[in-house]
């Protein structure tokens, strides 16, 4: 099988474990009924929502009218508020409630519970180096050419 063709199986298969760690760990940290397209747009909004939602929207990857659904379910449970951006009175800044931060910071728990899952298959020795690439990985940057 060339290199390619096992990478992108691989690949496959790592998202897919990834994805049930992932379920996994947030079952055991989120409150019943908070999905996990939940924690990422509070994530979302956390990291980006004083800039509004179309900020939101572009860290999510997603419209704009997609995202202030979102938000507007989320403020609705209580979990999102608005309010008047400072230095532009047109514009809503997002920002968490208490109970969406908590929300939030169980997430970040969830998060470290799937990291531990992750790592528990890998020779401590194999640890860092492979964060390490997968960090490389994340950025997209080419590594720079290798001399003979």
């Amino acid at each position: 099988m060339k290199p390619n063709a096992r990478l992108a199986s691989v690949l496959d298969a790592l998202y897919r474990r990834l994805r049930e760690i992932e379920r996994t760990a947030l079952a055991r940290h989120l409150p019943r009924g908070v999905t996990l397209g939940d924690v990422r747009v509070l994530r979302a909004v956390d990291r980006v929502g004083a800039a509004g939602v179309s900020a939101v929207a572009t860290f999510l990857g997603t419209s704009q009218p997609a995202a202030t659904v979102a938000v507007a379910r989320l403020e609705g449970r209580g979990l999102v508020v608005r309010a008047a951006n400072a230095s532009d009175g047109r514009r809503k800044a997002l920002a968490l409630t208490t109970k969406g931060r908590q929300i939030e910071q169980s997430h970040t728990s969830a998060d470290a519970d799937a990291a531990e899952l992750i790592l528990a298959s890998v020779p401590k020795n194999d640890r860092n180096a492979l964060v390490e690439l997968l960090a490389k990985l994340s950025t997209g940057e080419p590594s720079p050419p290798t001399t003979p």
